[in-house]
């Protein structure tokens, strides 16, 4: 079997290809499609959780049993990455009322 990485949505997957699948067709690994929607969460931090777990190698329920801190550290680099945007909004605002 051949593995890619292949992105649907923006959201980042493995897929095997195999000679056993039937052409254009694949086998496509974690994280489960879905998962960050079942928790609710807004869009984008959703799709920037999902690749952050995909990126972390979190793609089954073994997986995240077997290292309950990188779910963690998912957890913290995916609200990093959204602390950011807001130190920038903010950044951004100030400048524009400096302006006026």
């Amino acid at each position: 079997m051949e593995a890619k990485e292949i992105e649907l949505e923006g959201r980042k997957y493995k897929a095997l290809f195999s000679d056993d699948i039937p052409a254009g067709a694949y086998i496509i690994l974690g994280p489960p499609e879905g998962l960050c929607d079942k928790l609710k969460l807004p869009e984008p931090f959703a799709t920037k959780l999902h690749n952050i777990l995909y990126e972390r190698g979190l793609l089954t329920y073994e997986d995240v049993t077997k290292k309950p801190k990188d779910v963690i550290g998912a957890l913290q680099e995916a609200i990093q990455l959204d602390s950011q945007r807001i130190v920038e909004e903010y950044f951004k605002f100030e400048k524009e009322e400096g302006e006026t």
